[in-house]
């Protein structure tokens, strides 16, 4: 079983936390998981790797407008309509700063304006009767 132990003393040469065969990862890293209805939750970084995993050749991403962040969904859900291209659905948001380190957990009030960017791409589409938001695709 994965444990850590910690033992507070204050000893400060000898006590503090002992990490006996567990992976650790900050609480508030990881990618955001937005739905075009709204809905969205932060996906931890061990959730974030495995969801792109399933989306390994699948995959479409772009930019969002002119922020460092990127919208990844999968590409077989793109709807094509007189000549632009949608998206319904959920999408994972993580980051590129273009400095050569690719793709980056989101961290702190980045979860917040990725959020709000995603929701400024937002448009709505009507069919047989129903009203449907959707990210336009650039």
């Amino acid at each position: 079983m994965k444990t850590v132990e910690v033992n507070i003393a204050l000893d400060p040469v000898n006590d503090g936390a002992s990490i006996i065969n567990i992976k650790l990862e900050k609480k508030n890293m990881g990618a955001l998981i937005i739905g075009t209805n709204g809905e969205r939750k932060r996906a931890s970084i061990a959730e974030t790797v495995e969801v792109l995993g399933k989306l390994d050749g699948i995959c479409y991403g772009e930019f969002m407008g002119d922020s460092p962040y990127l919208m990844i969904i999968n590409a077989d859900k793109i709807l094509k309509l007189d000549g632009s291209m949608y998206f319904i659905g959920s999408a994972l948001i993580m980051k590129d700063e273009g400095k050569g380190e690719g793709m980056q957990p989101l961290s702190g009030d980045e979860f917040d304006e990725a959020a709000r960017v995603f929701a400024g791409k937002l448009v709505t589409l009507v069919g047989n009767g129903q009203d449907y938001s959707a990210y336009e695709i650039a």
